[in-house]
């Protein structure tokens, strides 16, 4: 359970706001106590985001306190969120490790698992059991700092090592051997279709209205589905995804917007970025 009333980038300690939550809360647990179906108190937990917090002596954190079925709610500075660990400050830095370091531990399975490996079993296993933990929500999660990048980028490099016949060339080269685009590119590439799902209202339109805003303004170049961009003055702001992918999906031609659906988009995508330097090379922007 979140105590975020949806204002993400402002400050939830004001009075008005703690009690405005307190009474969702209290609203949860009274419709539960009615259909006899309990929340445990145990398992729900308050996770305040904000960039306005104060600390206690001790250095951490001072939140709000919620109660709920006469007990007080822990409070908890990240918690784990249909499988994304979400901090208090949106940085996601516990979520990346988390996913590096199960992604580390599957491919020293493939390691031991398999005396030999030839390029295509490593790419079947490696696409198959590693590389989804690190695409996994990515549109969400997706890191912009480049100590973040390089370390999710690692776990590839470090995997495709495991090849004797490749180990002794650059990581460029051997993934152009391997046919394997880097993960930044993936990322990319992921929220380019996430975009044009939303767009085409493929998703629950009541959960994806109101994501991106149409550019209604008269303009000779782009296409008839250009996205406007909005001002941020926080980085955590500047890099999400309703912000970052709008400059890339606004030099798309018309023809890979208006594709008629995923399958077909994926294909034109495809074939428009074959030759981008990014498919080999993380470290281009």
């Amino acid at each position: 359970m979140f105590a975020d009333d949806t204002k993400l980038y402002r400050d939830i300690q004001t009075p008005n706001d703690i009690d405005i939550v307190q009474q969702d809360i209290d609203k949860l647990f009274r419709w539960c106590e009615k259909w006899l179906l309990r929340f445990h108190p145990d398992k729900c937990k308050v996770l305040p985001i904000s960039t306005k917090q104060t600390k206690n002596q001790d250095g951490r954190y001072k939140m709000p306190t919620y109660d709920g079925a006469e007990t007080t709610l822990d409070t908890v500075e990240c918690e784990k969120d249909v499988g994304v660990n979400i901090d208090s400050e949106l940085k996601f830095d516990k979520h990346i490790q988390t996913q590096i370091n199960k992604t580390n531990q599957l491919v020293g399975l493939i390691r031991r698992s398999f005396k030999y490996l030839e390029n295509k079993s490593f790419c079947l296993l490696f696409k198959a059991l590693a590389r989804p933990h690190l695409e996994y929500a990515s549109s969400v999660w997706s890191p912009y700092k480049k100590k973040d990048i390089e370390s999710v980028e690692n776990v590839q490099r470090r995997s495709s090592k495991m090849l004797p016949n490749l180990k002794d060339l650059s990581y460029e080269d051997r993934l152009k051997l391997l046919k394997l685009p880097t993960l930044r590119y993936r990322r990319l590439r992921g929220d380019m279709i996430e975009t044009y799902k939303i767009l085409n209202h493929i998703y629950d339109e009541r959960a994806s209205s109101g994501i991106f805003t149409l550019s209604s303004g008269s303009t000779t170049r782009g296409h008839s589905l250009k996205l406007v961009k909005n001002k941020s003055r926080l980085d955590v702001r500047k890099y999400y995804f309703t912000n970052r992918a709008v400059e890339v999906w606004n030099c798309f031609p018309e023809t890979i917007v208006t594709a008629k659906n995923v399958k077909t988009f994926e294909r034109r995508l495809y074939k428009y970025w074959k030759e981008h330097p990014m498919i080999y090379d993380y470290t281009v922007d």
